[in-house]
């Protein structure tokens, strides 16, 4: 136990701000299931409990900054709530969506932000001290 040493990943705020994002969309599918539970098919009921799962999971790869993460979550991102308009969920599906959208397009803020470099100092390149 005295090598024992917390666990907590310096996350950019970017990060933190997506993963609490899907957080609170899981917390709305999972809701969403309990509320209308009786009215749902077995079908629409196991593709919401998939979903929440799967974000659950994916969720846990980017806090743990798996490098499967970002390979995963994009087309996660697009797959789920394609299957939750083909499967004729109504409005859920609808809203299930825009939220998606918002978080790719918070995935790709905090890619583009991760990826950003500052730009180039010029006057200290080799070429340019002659």
């Amino acid at each position: 136990m005295s090598k024992f040493k917390t666990y907590h990943p310096k996350l950019h705020r970017a990060v933190k701000r997506y993963t609490a994002i899907q957080y609170v969309i899981a917390l709305g599918v999972m809701l969403f299931l309990f509320l209308n539970m009786d009215s749902l098919s077995m079908h629409h009921q196991l593709i919401a409990a998939i979903t929440v799962v799967v974000m659950c999971i994916q969720n846990g790869f980017i806090l743990s900054r798996a490098k499967v993460a970002l390979a995963v979550e994009g087309p996660r991102l697009l797959i789920f709530p394609l299957l939750w308009i083909a499967t004729g969920m109504g409005l859920a599906a609808l809203v299930y969506s825009a939220f998606s959208i918002a978080s790719l397009l918070v995935l790709i803020n905090a890619v583009r932000y991760k990826n950003h470099r500052p730009p180039l100092h010029l006057m200290n390149e080799p070429e340019n001290l002659v």
